[in-house]
C-alpha cells in the first residue's frame, strides 16, 4: 500500500467534510434489493488491481514524488455558485500548483465541488446555470490540459422522482457537452446509495458517464452511533459486498472505481454506551503511530470478524470511555481481494494525512 501525504476533509473542525461524505444525516434505510438492468456473469472473471487513483484537495497539495506512483489524480476542486458561475475560491486558485506538482500522473481530473443540497437545487432548476457551469468547466479543463472532470454532485435530500429526474437530465446534459469536447466525466456516487434510496438513476446515470466512483466509506455517520467504516461481510445487514452487487447490476464493471476512506471515527460513549458528541474523525496514519502505539492494559484491540476493521475500545484521562472503528491497510485488502473476484479492477483512495 502506498504511502503518501494527503489532507481531506475528515476532521470536523474542516468544514468540508460535513459536505462531502453526508455527515450527519440521520436517514432511515429503504433498501431493497435492486433489479439488474446489466447481465454480469455468475463467475465474475478475477481482475488484478490495475488501476490506482487518488484525490488531491486544494489544502494541502502533496509534491510529485508522493503521488508519482498512481495511475489518475483528482483535483478536488472547483465549486459553482448558484448561478453556474464557478467560485473564485481557494479550490480554483490552486490549480496551477496542482499541475506543476501532479505532471507524472497517466491522467489528471478537476472535480467540480456540488456539495449544498440548496445551491445543487437551484442549478438543477435552472438551464441557463448548467449552460454556464458547463461552459465554464469545460474551459477549465482546456485551459489546464485535464483528462476530463468529476462530478461530484451530492444531495442530501427525500428522493423524490423529480429530483432523481432533474439530476440524471443534467448529468447528461453535462457528459454530452464535455464529450464532444473529448473530455472524459466520472461521477461520485455514495456507497449507501441503494441502501438509503439516494435520489440517483444508476442505471441511467452509468450509461451517461464514463466512470462511476463509489465511496465506500461513512456507512456509519459521526453523529450516528459507532461501526465500521464500511461493513465489508454482515449477511443480515448490508455490507461492501452487497454494495459492489447492487452497483455491478447497474453499472458495467469496467466503469466502476471503489475509493477507499482511510481514517477512522472515534466516539466518547455516555453511561448507557451511546455517543454524547459527534465522533472525531482520525487520520490511518495518526491512528498507527499515536493511539495504537500507547494502547495499555485499558486499550482493546480487536479485527471485526464482519467488517474486516479494526475496533478499538479505551477510557481517556477524564474516564470517558471511546470506541474507535478503522479501514486500515489490511482491511482495504480483504476488499480488494473481493474486488478482483468480482472483476473490478479500479480503486482510489479519499484520505486524512499520510497512510
Amino acid at each position: 500500500m502506498k504511502r503518501i501525504i494527503i489532507v481531506t476533509v475528515l476532521v470536523l473542525v474542516v468544514s468540508g467534510w460535513l459536505y462531502f461524505s453526508g455527515v450527519g444525516e440521520q436517514e432511515q434505510s429503504t433498501y431493497t434489493p435492486v433489479s439488474p438492468t446489466i447481465i454480469t456473469p455468475e463467475k465474475p472473471v478475477p481482475a488484478d488491481i490495475a488501476h490506482e487513483m487518488m484525490f488531491i484537495p486544494y489544502w494541502n497539495i502533496p509534491s510529485g514524488e508522493e503521488t508519482s506512483e498512481y495511475d489518475s489524480l483528482i483535483y478536488f476542486g472547483v465549486a459553482p455558485d448558484t448561478d453556474g458561475s464557478l467560485k473564485e475560491d481557494e479550490g480554483r486558485s490552486k490549480l496551477e500548483l496542482f499541475i506543476e506538482r501532479s505532471s507524472s500522473a497517466r491522467k489528471q481530473y478537476i472535480t467540480v465541488r456540488m456539495l449544498n443540497t440548496e445551491t445543487n437545487i437551484e442549478i438543477l432548476e435552472s438551464p441557463e446555470a448548467q449552460e454556464k457551469l458547463i461552459r465554464e468547466v469545460t474551459e477549465i479543463a482546456q485551459i489546464y490540459r485535464f483528462d476530463g472532470i468529476v462530478l461530484d454532485l451530492e444531495m442530501s435530500v427525500i428522493p423524490f422522482s423529480d429530483t432523481k429526474e432533474d439530476i440524471s437530465d443534467f448529468i447528461e446534459k453535462v457528459s454530452g457537452s464535455l464529450h464532444q469536447e473529448n473530455l472524459e466525466v466520472l461521477i461520485t456516487l455514495y456507497g449507501d446509495t441503494f441502501y438509503r434510496g439516494r435520489p440517483y438513476d444508476v442505471s441511467f446515470l452509468g450509461e451517461q458517464v464514463d466512470g462511476i466512483l463509489i465511496m465506500a466509506y461513512d456507512f456509519h455517520k459521526s453523529r450516528g452511533e459507532p461501526g465500521p467504516n464500511f461493513p465489508f461481510d454482515r449477511k443480515e445487514e448490508y455490507d461492501f459486498k452487497q454494495m459492489v452487487q447492487d452497483f455491478s447490476k447497474n453499472v458495467d464493471n469496467e466503469k466502476i472505481t471503489v475509493i477507499f476512506g482511510m481514517y477512522g471515527y472515534d466516539w466518547t460513549l455516555g453511561e448507557q454506551g451511546l455517543p454524547l458528541k459527534s465522533a472525531q474523525a482520525i487520520p490511518l496514519y495518526e491512528i498507527e503511530s499515536d493511539i495504537l502505539p500507547g494502547c495499555n492494559g485499558d486499550c482493546t484491540i480487536s479485527t471485526d470478524k464482519t467488517s474486516s476493521e479494526t475496533k478499538v475500545t479505551y477510557s481517556d484521562s477524564e474516564g470517558y470511555d471511546h470506541v474507535l472503528w478503522f479501514e486500515s491497510e489490511d482491511s482495504v485488502e480483504v476488499k480488494m481481494k473481493y474486488l478482483e473476484e468480482q472483476g473490478i479492477g479500479s480503486i482510489g483512495y479519499w484520505v486524512w494525512g499520510y497512510f
